[in-house]
């Protein structure tokens, strides 16, 4: 009988970084901060879904690890905001000095944080 002992063996599975990705993305999309408080409280004070584009920047940023960004179309239908909405509320943020548009023919736009120093936390804003 030589399988005799096959019960006995017992299998781990061992966490990579890659099934660490799959588990995060299986559960979900998340904010990662900090988020500047002064910044979601100009962006909350915008008419329409602007909070809900702004946030969306900062997650694409937080997500893609670069400057500037495009957010993808079914992020935004997630969040409710349409291709009109997104042009309206990309003006309104660019006015209140929240973001960088810049718009080339035929490409998406490509969207930039004006606080670039987001993860920083040398302006002693929050305590800790």
């Amino acid at each position: 009988m030589p399988y005799q002992f096959q019960d006995e063996i017992k299998a781990t599975e061992i966490e990579t970084g890659l099934t660490k990705r799959t588990k995060t993305r299986r559960a979900g999309r998340f904010l990662k901060g900090p988020i500047p408080l002064p910044d979601m409280a100009t962006a909350s004070r915008l008419p329409g879904r602007s909070l809900a584009l702004f946030l969306a920047v900062h997650h694409q940023i937080a997500l893609t690890g670069t400057d500037a960004v495009t957010v993808p179309s079914k992020l935004l239908s997630d969040l409710g905001i349409s291709r009109s909405t997104k042009a309206r509320c990309l003006k309104l943020l660019e006015r209140a000095g929240l973001v960088t548009v810049t718009r080339l023919k035929g490409r998406a736009v490509r969207i930039q944080l004006k606080n670039t120093n987001i993860g920083d936390n040398n302006d002693n804003t929050y305590p800790g």
